[in-house]
C-alpha cells in the first residue's frame, strides 16, 4: 500500500490470470468479482491502467476522484427521488445535471488541464458557422468533422464535439490532449497543427490546419492495383516516418496510425502527407507500457489487438510498416497475405498476423500477393519493422535513414 494522493490510498492488486487470449465470459466474470471485492473495502474507484511516474499517477487519481464525487452526488439525488417520491423537482434534477457538466467542463479543466479554453456563452453559433469560421461541408465523409473557411477565406478543418455526448472525464481529457499536443508540443511539417479551440455551452470546436481533401485510403482506391508508384509510396512513407520519428523523440505516441489518419494534399503532382487525429495519443517514456486498445485493422499492431501490456513506440512502428506495405504493394496486401476472415475478432486476426510474420520469406510474399512488387529498399524497410517481437523492430528514425540514404525522399 502506498500513499500517492492526500485524499486517496492506492492498493496495487494482482489481476486474475488471463483464462484465454480473448476476453471470455469466464474471465470477465472473474474480473467483475474482483472489482466487487475491491469496492467492498470502500474503494472509490478502480484504475485499470496506471501511470508509472508519480506525477502522472497523481493526475489520474485526481481526475478519477473528482469524477467519482460528481457521480455519487447524482446517484444520491436520483436515489432520493426513488425512495421518497418526487422530492426533487425537474428544476432540481436539471441543477444537479448542470453541476455535473460544470465539473466535467469547468472545474476539472481549470484545475488539471490549463490552458483549456474557457466557456464563451456569447460565442456565435449557427448551422452554418461558429465564431469567425463558416462551415463549407463535411470533411472526408466525417459527420462531425467539417471543412470551413475563416474571415480571410483560408481553409481549416473543425472537429465538433457535442458536450452532451461526453459522459466522463477521460473523454474530456482525450479532447484536451489532442488540442495540447497539436498546439503546444508537436510542430512538424507532416503533422497537422491545431489553430485554436472554441468552447461554447453545448460544443467544443477544435480548429485544425487544412491538410488536404483526401486521406491515404481514398488515394489508394483511385490508383491502378490500389497502390502508388514505387517512388510516390516511398516518398509518402518517408514523410509519415519523419513525422512519427519526431513524435517519438518528444516521447509522444500517435497510437492509431492508419491509412485513414494520413491526410493527403496533392501539389505539383506530388503527394504531401500529414498525420491527423491525435485523440488517442499519449506522452509515454521509452520504458512505459500501455494497455489501451486503439487502432484498427490492417495497421494495428498485433500486441495491441491482443489487449496485453505493450510498448507503444514499437506498436506505432508496426503500423508504419503496414502503411508502407499497403501504399507500395496494394491496399489489401496484408489481409490477402494473412487471410483473416471477415467478421472474426480483432484478436483472432492479430494471432494470424503474428503467425504469418513468423514464417521465412513472409515479407516478400506480402509484397507480391497483389501487385507482384519486387524492390530491395521496400523489402528492407518492411523486414526491419514488421517483426512479431516488438523489441526487435527498427525505430521510425531508422526507417527515415534507410529511405534518405537512397536519395528518394
Amino acid at each position: 500500500m502506498e500513499t500517492a494522493h492526500p485524499d486517496a490510498l492506492v492498493f496495487l492488486l494482482q489481476l486474475p490470470d488471463r483464462l484465454d487470449p480473448e476476453l471470455t465470459n469466464d474471465y470477465i466474470s472473474t474480473l467483475e468479482a474482483r472489482h466487487d471485492e475491491i469496492y467492498s473495502f470502500g474503494a472509490k474507484g478502480v484504475l485499470m491502467e496506471l501511470e508509472i511516474d508519480p506525477e502522472g499517477l497523481q493526475h489520474k487519481l485526481s481526475l478519477a476522484l473528482m469524477e467519482n464525487d460528481a457521480i455519487e452526488q447524482r446517484m444520491r439525488a436520483h436515489g432520493n427521488v426513488l425512495n421518497h417520491g418526487d422530492l426533487l423537482t425537474t428544476e432540481r434534477c436539471q441543477f444537479i445535471e448542470d453541476e455535473f457538466r460544470s465539473l466535467l467542463w469547468k472545474d476539472i479543466p481549470n484545475l488539471m488541464m490549463p490552458p483549456f479554453p474557457p466557456l464563451k456563452n456569447r460565442l456565435l453559433e449557427s448551422r452554418n458557422r461558429v465564431g469567425d469560421f463558416r462551415f463549407v461541408r463535411p470533411y472526408l465523409n466525417h459527420q462531425h468533422v467539417l471543412l470551413a473557411v475563416n474571415g480571410q477565406h483560408e481553409s481549416v478543418v473543425i472537429k465538433v464535439h457535442d458536450k452532451r455526448s461526453v459522459t466522463d472525464a477521460n473523454e474530456v481529457e482525450n479532447i484536451y490532449k489532442e488540442f495540447w499536443f497539436l498546439t503546444h508540443t508537436l510542430d512538424h511539417p507532416h503533422i497537422i497543427r491545431c489553430v485554436s479551440m472554441l468552447h461554447s455551452k453545448r460544443h467544443v470546436y477544435v480548429v485544425l490546419q487544412y491538410g488536404g481533401d483526401i486521406y491515404m485510403e481514398q488515394v489508394l482506391s483511385t490508383q491502378p492495383d490500389h497502390r502508388l508508384s514505387r517512388d510516390d509510396a516511398v516518398n509518402c512513407s518517408a514523410q509519415v516516418a519523419s513525422a512519427l520519428s519526431y513524435c517519438h523523440a518528444q516521447d509522444v505516441v500517435q497510437g492509431q496510425l492508419s491509412l485513414r489518419h494520413v491526410a493527403v494534399e496533392i501539389a505539383c503532382n506530388r503527394h504531401i502527407c500529414r498525420l491527423v487525429d491525435f485523440s488517442m495519443a499519449a506522452h509515454v517514456p521509452n520504458s512505459s507500457t500501455r494497455e489501451t486498445l486503439c487502432g484498427s485493422l490492417p495497421c494495428v499492431a498485433p500486441e495491441t489487438a491482443l489487449e496485453e501490456p505493450y510498448l507503444p513506440k514499437p506498436a506505432d512502428c508496426w503500423s508504419l510498416g503496414v502503411l508502407f506495405l499497403e501504399t507500395a504493394c496494394g491496399h489489401g496486401s496484408l489481409e490477402l497475405s494473412v487471410r483473416w476472415r471477415r467478421g472474426e475478432t480483432i484478436a483472432c486476426a492479430a494471432r494470424r498476423i503474428l503467425e504469418f510474420f513468423s514464417q521465412h520469406g513472409c515479407h516478400q510474399e506480402a509484397m507480391t500477393i497483389m501487385g507482384n512488387v519486387h524492390d530491395d529498399i521496400i523489402l528492407a524497410c518492411l523486414e526491419s519493422v514488421l517483426k512479431p517481437e516488438p523489441v526487435r523492430r527498427a525505430k521510425a528514425s531508422h526507417m527515415v535513414g534507410m529511405v534518405s540514404a537512397r536519395n528518394i525522399w
